[in-house]
């Protein structure tokens, strides 16, 4: 409870904020001084030394300690589970803090025989006067408390707002600096398998990783690029992998509509699926096998459809890390943090091939 207190009190008064409560306070003290002048409460024959003074001072402090009472005392109630506390409390707050107010000035009224003897300065004349003023003038300090909390709450906002998306751009990031390695580590281990053949394609299949790493590096360092730049890629790729099968194990089919320039993409969004698809659809042991990928450009939408083989005996088969790598994984993420509501994403595990369908948005 302690600690709780002393964390409002602190948001309350730091950051300079001490010296906005200390600047509402001097412009109310002297508005308070100078409705009483305009309403000739000083050097009135009504109202004789000290009364005027005490009565300005006894509001002015009653109204201190009651806003502060409610900013420190009665505010954090509201946060608690228990609603009806906060509802109950402040106003009692305010007709206890009134009530005071009122019996301090009947008690100097009654001190100073000018004043005693006049009816209309009686407690409960008083109290039915002076209630409208008082809620009025309690009613503005409330006002300034809550536009200073929701400006603070905005800022909050803000300031949450801008946390949230320096996170998610360094989370995009992160998982787009996944793919190079990833992509790497594939690829290294298709030119290590060639190597132990002693194959003649494996100098061949260096000089394109030397390209499509170039790519990788120094063109995919914005958050978006063209889409004929990116297909450029993902069929660099493909005809790397093409070097590595023989065209009588594995058919490959692209097919490519519509009109791709004037549209971008976050790069290197697709060469996962392409990795997953050779990856688990161009084994050996598979017999023939087969990879078709489809791409449609639309005026705001990108459809994209890659499918691939599967073994014919179903006990050759083993699609849980297809659906669950680290790749597939990564794009999904990436997915759900560059097109938000933008993307559909559906997955089709079949009896005879595997397939990818995406949709994205403009």
């Amino acid at each position: 409870m302690t600690s709780a207190f002393k964390q409002h009190f602190s948001q309350t008064f730091s950051n300079f904020r001490w010296l906005l409560h200390l600047i509402f306070w001097v412009v109310f003290i002297g508005l308070v001084y100078f409705v009483a002048d305009k309403s000739k409460l000083f050097n009135n024959l009504k109202f004789p030394e000290p009364f005027p003074v005490i009565f300005i001072s006894t509001f002015c402090l009653v109204m201190f300690l009651q806003s502060y009472t409610f900013i420190l005392g009665i505010i954090p109630l509201h946060k608690q589970k228990k609603k009806y506390i906060f509802w109950l409390c402040m106003p009692l707050l305010f007709l206890s803090c009134f009530l005071i107010n009122l019996s301090i000035m009947s008690m100097v009224i009654s001190t100073i025989p000018v004043m005693s003897i006049r009816p209309e300065l009686g407690f409960w004349y008083i109290l039915s006067n002076h209630l409208l003023l008082y809620l009025f003038v309690s009613s503005i300090f409330i006002a300034f408390y809550y536009f200073i909390d929701i400006y603070d709450r905005q800022k909050e906002i803000q300031n949450l707002g801008r946390f949230k998306s320096e996170k998610i751009e360094l989370e995009s990031r992160f998982l787009k600096s996944q793919v190079n390695p990833h992509f790497l580590f594939n690829t290294l281990n298709n030119i290590y398998a060639l190597s132990l053949k002693k194959s003649e394609r494996t100098p061949v299949i260096i000089e394109r990783l030397e390209s499509l790493l170039h790519y990788m590096l120094y063109d995919c360092k914005e958050d978006l690029v063209e889409l004929d730049d990116e297909f450029t890629f993902t069929n660099s790729y493909i005809s790397l992998e093409k070097l590595r099968h023989k065209e009588d194990q594995c058919t490959i089919t692209t097919t490519i509509k519509g009109i791709t320039a004037g549209h971008k993409i976050a790069p290197l969004l697709l060469i996962n699926f392409l990795e997953n698809a050779f990856k688990h659809g161009t084994k050996t042991s598979f017999g023939k096998s087969w990879i078709n990928m489809e791409i449609e450009v639309q005026k705001k939408e990108l459809h994209f459809k890659l499918q691939n083989s599967k073994p014919a005996n179903p006990a050759l088969q083993n699609f849980s890390e297809y659906q669950g790598g680290i790749g597939l994984n990564n794009v999904k993420r990436r997915l759900e943090i560059l097109y938000p509501r933008r993307h559909k994403l559906t997955i089709n595990n079949a009896l005879d091939h595997f397939e990818i369908c995406l949709i994205l948005i403009f």
